[in-house]
This record gives C-alpha cells, sequence and structure tokens, in this order.
C-alpha cells in the first residue's frame, strides 16, 4: 500500500517537472479545463499533504472555486462532483482535445464545404470565361470579315466613281468637239443672198 502511495507521489513530482506552462491568475469559472499532457490528484486541501480523493484524467472540464496563492492550489470541482484542491500550474483556460476534436471536425467539415463551394463557383466562372473568350473570338472574326468587305465595298465605290468621272469627261468632250466640227462647218456653209427689198 505504502509503495502505491510512493509511486503515486512520483509520478504527481514528475508532472511537476515536465510541466512548463505557467498558470495566470484563475477567477471561480467553469471554463477551465485539465491540461492535455497529464493526470492528477485532487486532494482534500491546499497541499500534496493532504489527503488524495483520487485522480482527474487529463481533458476533463472542471468549476474552479477558489484559489490559494501561497500553496498554488486551486480549489475545484470535478465533472463528478468532486470538490477538491490540485495545483493551479495544472489547471488551463484552454478546452480539451477531446472536446475540441468535435468542434474542429465540424469546422474542417464547414472548410471542405466552402472549399468545394468555390471550387464549384470557380468552375462556372471559368466557364463564363471561356464562353466570353469564344465570343469575343467570334466578333473579332466577324468585325475582320465585316472590315475587309468595307474596303472591298470602298475600292468598288471608288472605281465606280472613276469610271463615272471618265464617262462625264468622254461625254463633255464629245459635245465640245461636236460644237467645234458645227462650227466649223457652219463657216464654211454658202450664204444665202439677201433679197433686195427696196422697191424699184
Amino acid at each position: 500500500m505504502i509503495r502505491k502511495w510512493l509511486a503515486a507521489a512520483l509520478i504527481a513530482c514528475s508532472f511537476q517537472a515536465f510541466s512548463l506552462q505557467d498558470t495566470a491568475d484563475l477567477e471561480a469559472s467553469s471554463s477551465h479545463y485539465i491540461r492535455d499532457d497529464l493526470f492528477i490528484f485532487m486532494h482534500t486541501g491546499p497541499g500534496r499533504n493532504y489527503r488524495i480523493l483520487g485522480s482527474i484524467e487529463a481533458g476533463t472540464p472542471i468549476t474552479v472555486l477558489s484559489r490559494d496563492n501561497d500553496a498554488e492550489f486551486t480549489q475545484i470541482t470535478d465533472d463528478e462532483g468532486r470538490k477538491g484542491w490540485v495545483e493551479s500550474k495544472f489547471v488551463s483556460n484552454t478546452m480539451s482535445q477531446a472536446e475540441q476534436l468535435p468542434i474542429v471536425s465540424e469546422k474542417l467539415a464547414e472548410s471542405q464545404s466552402g472549399l468545394q463551394a468555390a471550387q464549384s463557383e470557380n468552375a462556372r466562372l471559368r466557364q463564363q470565361l471561356n464562353d466570353a473568350r469564344q465570343k469575343v473570338s467570334k466578333l473579332t472574326t466577324t468585325n475582320d470579315e465585316q472590315a475587309s468587305q468595307i474596303i472591298r465595298l470602298t475600292a468598288k465605290v471608288e472605281s465606280a466613281n472613276k469610271d463615272e468621272l471618265v464617262t462625264w469627261f468622254t461625254r463633255g468632250g464629245i459635245v465640245a468637239g461636236v460644237g467645234i466640227l458645227l462650227g466649223v462647218m457652219l463657216t464654211y456653209l454658202p450664204k444665202r443672198k439677201r433679197r433686195n427689198s427696196e422697191w424699184m
């Protein structure tokens, strides 16, 4: 029996040596836990010399009742309703990993769902971008074809204008030539003698 108590005391002392986390001032609250990396003993008073009520597993949620700053012990109530004292440095206000796991899993599931939604939205936006690029490509091709057609029509109009100009110049030249020819011909025609209208 004495060996068991000595072994328990040695275990408690070894956990003290391995504990590196400083414990801040603890207020009476239920949002505290036994740190995840150990299990500790609950005593009937604020010190190791007091009788051990039992052990508390790591991550167990506890209610902090009071604290003895001199002895560095905190009075708590555990999840089984037991009331006792534990060393303050083993009390943490961080939720235990066992209780964090469902929350982390839920957040992970939400993150994965959000990621899938973002991937779907990204794929939809990529499809829209590809469709827009295809439309731009078609419009560019149509624009090039229309530009080529405008160039061809402009060339035809300019050619038609030139042809019409040549035609007008030709017609004008013909008319002028005919007028000159008629003028020359009229000068060479014999003139009629005027009748003497005077009375004898």
